[in-house]
């Protein structure tokens, strides 16, 4: 697992990653779950885990063979590899959650997700108490 460290501007960061995206729409391979979450990562550390996945696939099953291929398997697997893991209840503002199979960040008492819910993509918040994973960005 690689040390990766929060940049001493990582709040800043961080709000301005999650700004620049406002108002845009979820995109397999551009703006999903997975590349979201390691955006926030890269945002918060200069560090990009998702360096070797952008622009490999454009489908929900093509991010399946992504992870498969050059990942850990599952999404889940590939983020525990790359950070550590913590209970949800401490995780902290800019950490790495998932819940419902998507991963998100979270910004407090609750986490931002980009992703399909429903069959509708888009912007979702969901409560710490549905988190069933987080790991420590740093």
């Amino acid at each position: 697992m690689p040390m990766i460290e929060r940049l001493p501007d990582w709040e800043q960061r961080l709000h301005d990653y999650v700004a620049s995206l406002e108002g845009s729409s979820f995109r397999w391979g551009e703006l999903d779950c997975a590349l979201f979450a390691a955006g926030a990562v890269l945002a918060q550390t200069g560090v990009d885990l998702a360096a070797a996945y952008r622009g490999r696939y454009t489908t929900a099953r093509g991010s399946v063979r992504a992870l498969r291929r050059l990942g850990a398997g599952t999404l889940e697997a590939t983020i525990a590899a790359a950070l550590p893991a913590v209970a949800p209840a401490f995780a902290r503002r800019g950490d790495v959650v998932m819940s419902d199979g998507i991963a998100g960040v979270c910004l407090g008492p609750r986490a931002i997700f980009v992703g399909e819910v429903d069959g509708t993509p888009g912007w979702v918040t969901v409560e710490r108490a549905s988190w069933v994973n987080a790991w420590s960005v740093g």
